[in-house]
């Protein structure tokens, strides 16, 4: 009987063999549904070209990878690839795509705490900016963006940028512009008790910057970036900052000319951009700036790696470790932003900030879908093509963090630098339409300390 069996097992082996080695030859490639986008963005996310002669296995591994790399642009709510075998082993691949909208205006309301986190357990209504302006994404129907922005309220200011313009076909070399005015009356100083100390003035700005930048993106292939950047910058502070903190930037002068070099190169083979489940980020910053006036040279080297797995059809892991090293010819405050700034951020330590030279961040997540991905057609919105599609989808996670931030002139007050920090905590995230994600997190910290902390991740606010 057992012999048997291994006979069947051998024959449906034989006869799918074929099946999966066959070599078919893509003829055709078929696109639908980019009423603005150009056929040339979406045939360079392509990772098989017309002609090409492959395994059937690997066109629809290729296929896939496709599908991912046109989703991942930021272009389209929806793409949807497919493909036709005829029988003299030629393959038709059929690509549809919905694309999004891609004039949005600006019109917001700003936190300018840290997180919005921050302010609900320290709500102050005068922190508040309100933001105006448009931002035009696919110009030209090339990928370009174009922002106008203006600041009003607790900042006012006004930015103009373009990014990714494309200086070839295939958009191999991209060109990127920037200009910008900032002015505030309140900025912290010092950190207090691992928090930020704010100074307010009336009348004259605390703060007032000018800036202009150009940047040049290189991008061999699909997945991997290059950029360099050229940044300057004219900043006045008011007197105050330096009678609080003679450190605060490293020199005497109120009045700095300033020239920050950047170089970054990012590989990254994630199945999404906007919420990960499986592939690997590679990413290595390193900048250096220059105070022309004021002798005051800064470099920092930051590399990161982030990995996804899928450990089931419903359970995903997702680790990454974070690197910042930071040198200084002085001692200077802004130099000494480490966690609690930007992206590098302990869950549970949300309130806090640690300074230092450099740090080293880990963070692990546990991840189970909850609510497979659901798609609604509102029918109300059905003259509105771009909007009417709406899908949802629902995790729930469990997560825990670690870091060190190594400060040589850490102040007793700041007791959380220079001390090794770990959180852990739970929660849940609303992953839908127009990359936006929701989540809301319960952490506890090294110091037992527990709260509820809300994220709202989204790429046009």
């Amino acid at each position: 009987m057992k012999a048997i069996y291994y006979y069947i097992i051998l024959f449906l082996c034989l006869i799918n063999y074929p099946l999966c080695a066959q070599n078919v030859t893509v003829n055709s490639i078929s696109l639908s549904g980019n009423k603005q986008s150009r056929a040339s963005i979406i045939y360079r996310e392509l990772t098989f070209g017309k002609g090409d002669t492959l395994p059937v296995a690997e066109l629809r591994r290729k296929l896939e990878a496709s599908r991912q790399n046109i989703l991942n642009t930021l272009l389209f709510n929806y793409v949807y690839v497919s493909d036709t075998v005829r029988d003299n082993a030629a393959v038709d691949v059929y690509i549809r795509v919905e694309e999004r909208w891609y004039i949005w205006p600006v019109v917001d309301l700003v936190f300018e705490d840290r997180n919005i986190s921050t302010w609900i357990r320290h709500p102050d209504w005068s922190r508040f900016s309100f933001g105006a302006g448009v931002n035009i994404e696919n110009m030209r129907g090339l990928n370009e963006n174009m922002n106008i922005n203006g600041r009003f309220g607790y900042q006012q200011g006004l930015s103009l940028s373009y990014s990714d313009v494309s200086l070839d076909k295939a958009r191999r070399h991209l060109l990127g512009l920037l200009l910008g005015y900032n002015r505030v009356h309140n900025a912290a100083y010092i950190t207090d008790h691992n928090k930020p100390a704010y100074i307010t003035t009336e009348g004259r700005a605390i703060r007032e910057r000018y800036s202009a930048g150009v940047s040049y993106s290189f991008r061999p292939q699909i997945r991997e970036r290059q950029t360099a950047r050229l940044y300057y910058e004219y900043a006045a502070i008011n007197d105050t900052l330096l009678h609080l903190n003679p450190n605060y930037w490293g020199g005497a002068n109120t009045r700095r000319h300033t020239l920050n070099a950047l170089y970054s190169y990012a590989s990254d083979y994630r199945d999404s951009y906007a919420y990960p489940l499986s592939g690997t980020l590679w990413k290595i910053t390193v900048s250096a700036t220059t105070a022309l006036n004021d002798n005051m040279l800064t470099g920092d080297l930051c590399p990161e790696i982030a990995t996804y797995w899928p450990l089931s059809r419903r359970w995903f892991y997702a680790g990454s470790l974070a690197a910042k090293l930071t040198v200084s010819n002085r001692e200077a405050y802004t130099a000494k932003q480490a966690l609690g700034y930007d992206n590098y951020y302990l869950r549970g330590y949300e309130d806090y900030v640690m300074d230092g030279e450099y740090f080293v961040l880990f963070k692990n997540t546990l991840r189970f879908l909850v609510m497979p991905t659901q798609t609604y057609e509102l029918t109300w919105l059905s003259t509105l093509d771009k909007f009417y599609k709406i899908h949802f989808t629902i995790y729930a996670n469990l997560f825990v963090d670690c870091g060190y931030s190594y400060n040589r002139h850490a102040s007793p007050h700041n007791d959380l630098q220079n001390l090794f920090l770990y959180s852990g905590g739970g929660g849940f995230d609303l992953v839908t339409y127009y990359d936006i994600v929701f989540r809301i997190d319960y952490a506890m910290n090294r110091r037992r300390e527990g709260g509820l902390y809300i994220t709202l991740i989204t790429p046009f606010f």
